[in-house]
């Protein structure tokens, strides 16, 4: 070799002792960075062969001057932050599986167990009682059980029957509306506090709900029953209503929940949000009467009755539609025993009672047909049944304050005037007398049902007669 070239493949092959080759520098980077993706499962093979294209590249494409380092590098760097953001869950990631060895290596697959979900049996005393806003006698559940997910422990819903014990009223059927949304109020509320488990006593008012009452729910609530073991026996030998409330989601402040009751003829589906507040909250908010008041020996919801005053009818004047207004008078804590614990209040459902008590009056003053009010069903009278309600609760109501005025609006929406299975649309509300203050606003559908045959009501008496219930 000549003096010159020899000289110059020297220079170009000797790099100065405090300058590093960026050849070098980009290859320990990529050397790095391919661990890395190797660490996020990304396979070895790219890994490597990105490894070999870096070394086989010739240095002048890595110089400082050239573009292709930094593009190549930002484009590496985006592909990588891509792979990390798009595949990599740390929640969910399997830890068997995180590790720096790609997890096409792995041979054998980890399976979770399988899921199942089973009854236990819970008491109101024991189990619900110091965490509840309620006690007796406004609580009117029976044969409670929690629906426990056997692989978490957690409580996902409460199966349970339904205790009747108030008047039918204007209403026909297995279950007042009254009855049902004291129930579906304890039963939401029992499936809260056991799906959070709270150390304190809380309280959980409705903030919404809506009721749908269709047949054709059973199949919704059979295929949840049916994931249950234990559940379809349950249903299949309770003589009363089933009532299955799932609590879908709840925090510190709210909640959302779903359920179903059956009876023999039809279900009643619910859906609804409701607030959670604590009960040290709850009395700066409303402060109970400075006397303490317990719940007392007498049961105030086996007696509910007509008790609306002051009935006002307002109409158009072709008589479409008919609205009437009725007060109820203040009550006493003797009305509202159980409800709440310490500090007495007007059950929501009672003011839904005097709303449908109104209702059967004001659609006999459109129709002409005899809707009275009966302790219970006989089967002998015309009544009213609920299609679907859609509440929206705004405030409480409390004793020796004021009077309650109910008001009821409703006009027919199909079939003839006053025929059997003619169908009513209904507003509600219901605001304190004096302070114009909203308890609630609402709207129905209702139909009208005749009387049933003699041969229906012996034959429906003779099955309640006879029924029997056989638990877990």
């Amino acid at each position: 070799l000549s003096p010159h070239i020899a000289k110059t493949k020297r220079t170009t092959s000797q790099p100065k002792a405090s300058t590093i080759s960026p050849h070098l520098l980009f290859t320990t980077q990529l050397l790095i960075e391919s661990k890395l993706m190797m660490t996020y499962s990304i396979s070895k093979p790219f890994a490597i062969g990105a490894l070999f294209l870096a070394l086989s590249a010739s240095s002048e494409a890595f110089s400082h001057s050239s573009s292709l380092r930094l593009s190549a590098t930002h484009r590496l760097k985006s592909d990588l932050m891509y792979c990390k953001n798009s595949l990599i869950d740390v929640k969910n990631i399997n830890p068997a599986l995180n590790s720096t060895e790609s997890a096409h290596s792995k041979t054998n697959k980890v399976t979770s167990p399988k899921k199942d979900t089973h009854l236990v049996k819970i008491d109101f005393k024991k189990d619900l009682s110091k965490q509840l806003d309620v006690a007796m006698p406004y609580y009117s559940l029976e044969n409670e059980n929690a629906i426990v997910d056997g692989t978490t422990g957690e409580c996902r819903g409460i199966i349970c029957t339904v205790k009747r014990e108030a008047p039918i009223g204007r209403e026909t059927g297995e279950i007042s509306f009254f009855e049902f949304l004291r129930a579906a109020g304890l039963i939401s509320s029992s499936a809260l506090i056991l799906a959070k488990p709270f150390k304190k006593r809380h309280h959980t008012p409705a903030e919404n709900y809506s009721v749908d009452v269709n047949p054709a729910h059973e199949n919704w609530l059979r295929a949840e029953i049916s994931s249950i073991v234990g559940g379809e026996s349950f249903l299949d030998n309770a003589s009363d209503p089933v009532f299955l409330m799932m609590c879908n989601s709840v925090s510190k402040r709210s909640a959302t929940f779903s359920g179903a009751l059956k009876t023999k003829d039809t279900v009643w589906h619910i859906t609804g949000n409701a607030f959670v507040i604590s009960a040290p909250l709850f009395k700066r908010k409303f402060p109970p009467p400075s006397t303490p008041t317990r719940s007392t020996s007498t049961n105030p919801y086996k007696n509910l009755s007509s008790k609306l005053q002051q009935i006002r009818e307002y109409s158009s004047p072709d008589k479409d539609w008919v609205c009437l207004e009725g007060t109820l008078p203040p009550i006493t804590s003797d009305d509202c025993s159980g409800h709440f614990y310490d500090n007495p209040c007007l059950p929501h459902s009672v003011m839904i009672f005097h709303s449908c008590d109104l209702l059967g009056m004001a659609i006999e003053k459109l129709t002409g047909v005899n809707i009275p009010f009966k302790k219970s069903e006989s089967g002998q009278d015309s009544g009213l049944e609920l299609m679907s309600f859609d509440c929206t609760p705004q405030n409480f109501h409390f004793p020796n304050t004021f009077g309650l005025k109910f008001q009821a609006k409703v006009y027919c929406s199909s079939g003839e005037m006053g025929k059997s299975e003619s169908t009513y649309v209904v507003e509600f509300s219901s605001v304190q007398d004096v302070t114009e203050l909203v308890c609630f606003k609402a709207t129905g559908c209702f139909v009208l049902t005749p009387p049933l045959s003699p041969d229906r009501v012996l034959i429906d008496s003779n099955a309640t007669a006879t029924a029997t219930v056989a638990f877990m």
